[in-house]
């Protein structure tokens, strides 16, 4: 407080504003484990990799069906690349009520933040590979992929549509400042 007694009121807020900023713009910055409170988002989730958890309610569908009986072996695969770019393919096609496994490949030196909200909502996610190791977690509605790694989703799409999905991270704020247009985000098309 002595620091703000010093400094014009106008000029500590300016200062403030742009400590702000410039913390927000680091792409290297890390929030600490703190515990999270049931209805709030987890904030460990912000900075750290792996999948980020949707409601239970989201997931219910995906309990009623019998997962394991389906025949991985013969699953379609599908690969999505994050390259400087962008993510290709832009559009994948999956038909309904098929497993499916979706492999997830990180070629940037940043944090790919996979986003396919509303797919992962209407569909049963069986399991997920990240970093050569199975993830509990399997109600999710994106997965952050750290930079140069892989992430394989098994999943049983379960109602037809057409879904998108992105890299959160194309939409941050670094994007914004150095004006880089966002892409256009990509299609998951299910029969």
């Amino acid at each position: 407080m002595a620091l703000k007694r010093l400094i014009p009121p106008v000029l500590f807020r300016v200062l403030i504003l742009v400590a702000m900023v410039s913390l927000a713009a680091c792409e290297k910055w890390s929030l600490p484990k703190l515990p999270s409170l049931p209805g709030f988002p987890s904030l460990a989730s912000i900075s750290g990799e792996g999948p980020e958890t949707a409601d239970d309610v989201d997931c219910e569908a995906a309990t009623r069906l019998n997962l394991q009986a389906m025949d991985w072996k013969d699953a379609k695969r599908i690969d999505i690349y994050s390259r400087k770019n962008g993510l290709t393919p832009s559009s994948v096609v999956m038909t309904v009520n098929t497993p499916n496994i979706l492999r997830l490949y990180n070629g940037t030196r940043e944090v790919l933040n996979f986003r396919a909200q509303e797919f992962f909502q209407q569909a049963a996610v069986f399991k997920i590979i990240y970093g050569g190791k199975d993830v509990s977690e399997t109600c999710i509605e994106a997965i952050r992929i750290g930079p140069l790694k892989w992430a394989e989703i098994r999943v049983v799409p379960l109602r037809q549509g057409e879904f998108s999905f992105r890299d959160d991270n194309s939409y941050g704020l670094s994007s914004l400042i150095a004006g880089n247009d966002p892409p256009s985000p990509g299609h998951i098309i299910v029969r």
